[in-house]
C-alpha cells in the first residue's frame, strides 16, 4: 500500500464507484486513518500478511483466496 492506494480509493469511492485498497498489515492503520482523514472512513482495505512484496505467485493466489 502506498498513500496513493488510499487516495486513489477515496476519490473512487466518492465517485459511487466500488473501491478496496490492498494492505500489508503493517500498514492498515495508517490506510484507516488516511482514508478517514480523505473523507471516507469506511473504506474497505483488504489486510494480507506482511510481508507482501517478497510472496511467491502461488502465495500471493492463497493469500488472494482469503480475502474474497
Amino acid at each position: 500500500m502506498t498513500s496513493w492506494s488510499i487516495h486513489d480509493s477515496v476519490e473512487a469511492a466518492k465517485l459511487g464507484k466500488p473501491a478496496v485498497t490492498v494492505c500489508s498489515q503493517t500498514f492498515t492503520a495508517l490506510g484507516r486513518s488516511q482514508a478517514r482523514a480523505l473523507g471516507i472512513a469506511g473504506l474497505p482495505i483488504a489486510t494480507v500478511p506482511h510481508p507482501f512484496g517478497s510472496r511467491t505467485r502461488d502465495e500471493i493466489r492463497e493469500i488472494a483466496g482469503t480475502c474474497v
